[in-house]
């Protein structure tokens, strides 16, 4: 029976930030992940397990991402992100991007659309919910400690949020 590589493989986790600062700036980046990859390699690294580069506020190390599609600037450009890729694969390394999908940036668009009007096409994608007698809909801790639900003066609702105010969950209903 021919064995899955992802059975098999040693995967190295890169928090960038910390990892490898190639500008100086006291910031890891792309540009230092990728002048480590001979290292990686020597190692016997098989997968890189990337920690989210995507562009970010920086409210939760990089787990609050406002847009998915672009790079976040402290980290480099897409084509920093191209580039590293592409010497991964010419070592024989694979990349595991870091996804959220639980949460965004409440700086993302689709949160600020959301927050709008209560009939806005956006407002779904989220978890809103009415108070109950002027307090939260219910007592969920948010992970980072107090209720895991933000008033919203604008609409009246309130959102959830089990980790930071600043990441409201996504609605998967």
């Amino acid at each position: 029976m021919k064995r899955r590589w992802w059975k098999e493989c040693v995967v190295y986790q890169i928090y960038p930030r910390s990892f490898m600062d190639s500008k100086g700036d006291g910031i890891g980046d792309l540009r230092g992940i990728i002048a480590k990859l001979d290292y990686l390699k020597l190692l016997g690294i098989d997968v890189v397990w990337l920690s989210p580069v995507y562009k970010s506020p920086g409210e939760d190390g990089g787990y609050d991402i406002s847009d998915y599609c672009e790079i976040d600037a402290n980290f480099g450009a897409m084509t920093d992100w191209e580039e590293m890729l592409r010497q991964m694969h010419e070592r024989g390394i694979r990349l595991l991007m870091d996804l959220v999908v639980n949460h965004t940036s409440d700086e993302h668009p689709w949160f600020i659309e959301s927050r709008k009007s209560r009939d806005n096409p956006y407002r779904d994608y989220y978890i809103w919910r009415p108070g109950k007698q002027q307090r939260e809909p219910n007592n969920w801790a948010s992970c980072f400690g107090g209720s895991a639900w933000e008033f919203d003066t604008a609409t009246g609702e309130y959102y959830l949020h089990l980790f930071s105010k600043k990441q409201p969950d996504l609605n998967w209903e």
